[in-house]
């Protein structure tokens, strides 16, 4: 038989909910939504914006946990030190997913609210209290990271850059500094090693797109290595942050004249990205029509194995035409590139069969 209170508690926690989601102002709750309620029933739409992010629908990750940050807010403002670091964690997930669904402005406002929300709490954490203080670094890392891919997205490559060396020295202080995390990290090598390679990543892409291919290169071999490992440990969690950062190093191989590294790197995130999709298609059809775009692209800047290139590049158009009619603000861009790939790779094509004529030619050697 159901419990009467359970049921009294279960049904407060869901008014909770849905008055933060119909907006309704904190005067007019009555009886329903009392702070313990909304705590709850912010915990409860966490885990229901992760799992959405999980299965690949980000447009409704992003609608939840909007929810979620509005509850947060009402909370902090009675008790900040108890529920800002909440707001913040809250923040920098969804300016993690906004960046993704192609709102860069909105991701960055979130996440620049995320970091000076952390750099408050930083301030604020004391050496009495060490555990606190490496969350709060913790957090202001990860948070300064999301800010550095939605600065990147928006074009502001400076601010990215400056976003992402602060996250990752921030990252590596804790490492020399902190023997306190030095042992957590060995109880969680994953998280930690996650943390650090994303980091690593983040700089790295961003890097590259300034030019400074050198550095962008031994952080992408940095990254790379650490996801190996932890793909090693825990091949489910870890394969697609593998795949991801050999399609960044192929990337860079390929613009440093590292031809052989470019075609093995992006021929194995393609076969990584492959499996991926069979056991999670919704959540990696996008990285794998990106993988095939950068495999065409270094075979053909190199002349190697253009028809296989060609047909990487035509289906990769086929995936981003079929993202972009669900969300064109997020896939337009790598539908773009996907056309263009594929018309540099039918050129290549042409431009050899125009070779070989010439080649034949009577009287041409």
């Amino acid at each position: 038989m159901l419990d009467e209170r359970s049921f009294t508690r279960g049904f407060s926690i869901g008014i909770a909910a849905l008055i933060e989601d119909l907006g309704v102002a904190a005067r007019d709750r009555g009886w329903a939504g009392s702070p313990t309620d909304l705590v709850r029933a912010a915990r409860l739409k966490q885990e229901l914006a992760l799992r959405q992010a999980h299965a690949g629908q980000l447009t409704e990750a992003c609608r939840t946990m909007a929810g979620v940050v509005r509850i947060y807010r009402r909370l902090a403002a009675d008790e900040p030190e108890r529920f800002h670091p909440e707001l913040a964690l809250a923040l920098t997930g969804w300016g993690l997913w906004a960046t993704q669904t192609g709102e860069p402005q909105r991701a960055a406002s979130l996440l620049a609210e995320a970091v000076r929300l952390s750099r408050q709490l930083l301030g604020r954490a004391t050496t009495v209290r060490p555990m606190r203080r490496i969350r709060s670094r913790l957090a202001l890392a990860v948070a300064l990271g999301n800010l550095a891919n939605a600065l990147g997205e928006l074009g502001d490559q400076a601010s990215a850059a400056a976003a992402a060396e602060e996250s990752l020295e921030r990252l590596r202080g804790l490492h020399r500094h902190s023997p306190l995390y030095r042992l957590l990290s060995r109880q969680d090598p994953l998280g930690s090693g996650h943390c650090m390679a994303s980091a690593l990543n983040n700089l790295g892409v961003i890097l590259a797109e300034l030019g400074k291919l050198d550095r962008a290169w031994e952080l992408a071999e940095e990254t790379t290595e650490i996801y190996r490992r932890l793909a090693a440990l825990a091949p489910v969690v870890f394969e697609s942050e593998l795949a991801r950062s050999l399609h960044n190093l192929g990337l860079t191989a390929a613009e440093l004249g590292r031809t052989d590294t470019a075609l093995a790197a992006t021929q194995e995130a393609v076969a990584l990205h492959r499996c991926l999709q069979r056991t999670a298609p919704a959540g990696h059809r996008h990285h794998l029509g990106r993988a095939l775009c950068s495999f065409a692209q270094v075979r053909a800047a190199a002349g190697h194995d253009l028809p296989e290139a060609l047909a990487a590049a035509e289906e990769a158009v086929t995936i981003h035409e079929e993202l972009t009619e669900k969300l064109p603000t997020a896939f337009s861009g790598d539908l773009h590139a996907a056309y263009r790939t594929a018309s540099a790779v039918r050129r290549a094509l042409e431009n050899r069969g125009e070779g070989s004529r010439r080649r034949d030619e009577p009287g041409g050697g």
